[in-house]
């Protein structure tokens, strides 16, 4: 008895005739699964040019959450191709942050015990003499929520998402539907706060 097979052009994988809805679906998963691994390269080559373009444009510390609701969705794709999702888990297409709020004051010495600039070196406890103990930059609490489907909720990936983007979580936690944190903002991570804040020192501006 002959019998009419289907072969998956891409993964070589077999389906007979009678498994047709198998294979249409395979072939779907495994597309997606092309599609998504080329948004992720894309994404690689091209995140930190554009997250340093974005940050340009913001001058002012209350700019920085709404910036961040608004590209959200590629800050989270991004977080998936560059974050350590192994850790942290993955952001899903359903992901959404529906709240997200801060409070920061600037300090020109913001402690680098635990966090530092993406350029800088952390100094535990100031232990270390040779080192700065501190940077220029905004330290404060950094709260919010990511509704997420039931199945995805026992990862929280909103901290790696915040870190990628220059706001450094420290102490705090919290579930998806709830979390705060301890927050830095370097200057040295956000050159449009920094030259802002030059602007207004020349002018004479608090």
């Amino acid at each position: 008895m002959r019998v009419q097979v289907r072969q998956c052009p891409f993964t070589g994988k077999i389906f007979e005739e009678h498994q047709l809805k198998k294979y249409v679906a395979h072939l779907a998963e495994v597309r997606e699964g092309m599609k998504e691994k080329r948004k992720h390269n894309h994404l690689r080559k091209t995140f930190k040019e554009w997250l340093r373009k974005e940050k340009q444009k913001i001058v002012s510390i209350d700019m920085v959450v709404p910036w961040f609701l608004e590209n959200q969705r590629t800050i989270m794709d991004a977080h998936n191709a560059l974050g350590n999702v192994d850790w942290d888990g993955k952001f899903y297409k359903t992901d959404k942050f529906t709240e997200l709020s801060m409070t920061a004051t600037y300090n020109n010495h913001v402690s680098n015990s635990h966090q530092c600039p993406d350029i800088g070196v952390t100094n535990w406890c100031a232990y270390d003499t040779t080192k700065t103990t501190g940077y220029p930059g905004f330290s404060g609490y950094v709260k919010g929520k990511l509704v997420r489907a039931k199945q995805h909720d026992s990862e929280y990936p909103y901290s790696g998402a915040l870190k990628l983007v220059g706001i450094k979580t420290g102490s705090g936690g919290g579930g998806n539907s709830s979390w705060e944190y301890d927050c830095k903002l370097f200057l040295a991570d956000w050159p449009g706060l920094s030259q802002q804040l030059l602007v207004n020192k020349l002018m004479g501006v608090a």
